[in-house]
């Protein structure tokens, strides 16, 4: 609870949060001071004034932090929902034209929820209840200007918030592609070392082989037409020359036994640095991948699955299987996420697990995916000899 905690704080440890604050912080003690030196409002009015504001910056916090509770959009739009009705709350308390600003803070969220478009549509009618309670309750004067004065700021926040959304999700697709190019480097070189070895194994068996086999037979036949000490010395020769086959073919099945890829230094490639993620590996010691395509599909599949966690989940931990038995090689990716677009334990097959199910069932092999009470599961079996 402790750790969670402190996870939880260290989100808001950046500028843009801390100025968030402490406009929030002068707009409240601004405006409490003005009421009580006013002297018309009483205890209770300020009092909630100074609730409502802390209901705004408590529920600000909880609506840009990244915790799995909040990650959910329908609770995320709650919040949101909670801070505009404080404003409009302190604003029928208090007449004071500045507390407004907390609208433009408030701002900040849409973004993320509303496409640019949208929001700049809409911009006009989340402010305007603001300014009617102005110029309608409270019959303020140049209560036009101070809209459009205000509303400017807004959509300033807009555009702002937008531009550093544009950078987030620009720079996490450069970490995307540098980690999917690392791993696609790593499988091509194990693939180059892989064509290497069974080249030279291909040499060692077609060329050495073949003169030690000529030898031996050349030394079978001169030790027939010989007798005495040189038959002797022949048979020593035949049999050093048949000693020496035998080696050259244990050497031959064992580079070509040892020319398996090391799928593992691709996939460590693939998942390192991967945000909000805590990924987890096993592989099991009968594990032995030696086909180029297999390895690519299963290096896509858990690229693939990675970011349809990162994209469609709460997940914070990612558990990826990846074992052989005698008829197939299985992938097993586990989440511990749950849907952020709804709670109903459904999958509908996108763009990814349709590439994902093409590329499996060209070699042959299976998918099945499902979304359980625990999280999101993918399990992948594919022949281990395509």
């Amino acid at each position: 609870m402790g750790v969670n905690l402190i996870q939880f704080f260290r989100q808001f440890f950046n500028i843009e949060s801390f100025s968030a604050i402490f406009a929030w912080l002068v707009i409240a003690i601004s405006t409490v001071y003005l009421m009580a030196a006013n002297g018309n409002y009483s205890i209770l009015s300020m009092v909630t004034s100074a609730v409502l504001f802390l209901v705004f910056i408590v529920f600000f916090m909880l609506a840009i932090s990244d915790t799995p509770f909040v990650m959910k959009e329908s609770n995320r739009v709650l919040f949101i929902a909670i801070e505009y009705v404080a404003v409009l709350g302190i604003v029928f308390i208090a007449p004071y034209t500045h507390i407004a600003i907390l609208i433009t803070i408030w701002s900040s969220h849409i973004p993320y929820l509303l496409s640019m478009r949208t929001a700049f549509l809409l911009l006009p009618i989340w402010s305007m209840p603001i300014w009617l309670i102005y110029g309608l309750y409270w019959d303020q004067e140049f209560i036009l200007l101070s809209a459009v004065l205000y509303c400017s700021f807004n959509l300033f926040a807009l555009v702002m918030v937008n531009g550093r959304l544009k950078e987030e999700r620009a720079k996490q697709q450069a970490n995307e592609l540098n980690r999917e190019l690392m791993a696609t480097q790593a499988l091509l070189g194990e693939a180059t070392k892989q064509a290497e070895r069974v080249r030279i194994a291909r040499n060692i068996h077609d060329l050495l082989g073949h003169h030690l086999t000529a030898l031996t037979i050349n030394l079978q036949v001169a030790s027939r037409i010989s007798d005495g000490e040189a038959k002797q010395k022949i048979q020593e020769c035949h049999n050093l020359a048949k000693l020496l086959l035998s080696d050259v073919r244990e050497a031959v099945s064992e580079i070509r036994e040892k020319s398996n890829l090391q799928l593992e230094t691709a996939i460590a490639a693939l998942v390192e640095n991967v945000p909000k993620l805590d990924v987890q590996i096993e592989y099991s010691d009968e594990l032995n991948i030696s086909d180029v395509t297999v390895a690519e599909t299963l290096l896509r599949c858990i690229q693939e699955g990675l970011t349809n966690s990162l994209k469609h989940s709460d997940a914070s931990d990612f558990y990826i299987k990846i074992t052989e038995n005698e008829h197939n090689i299985c992938l097993e990716m586990i989440d511990n996420g749950k849907s952020k677009r709804a709670t109903a334990i459904e999958v509908r097959s996108g763009n990814g697990i349709t590439g994902m199910q093409e590329r499996i069932y060209e070699l042959g092999g299976q998918l099945k995916v499902e979304q359980t009470q625990l999280g999101f599961r993918t399990s992948i079996e594919i022949p281990a000899f395509v």
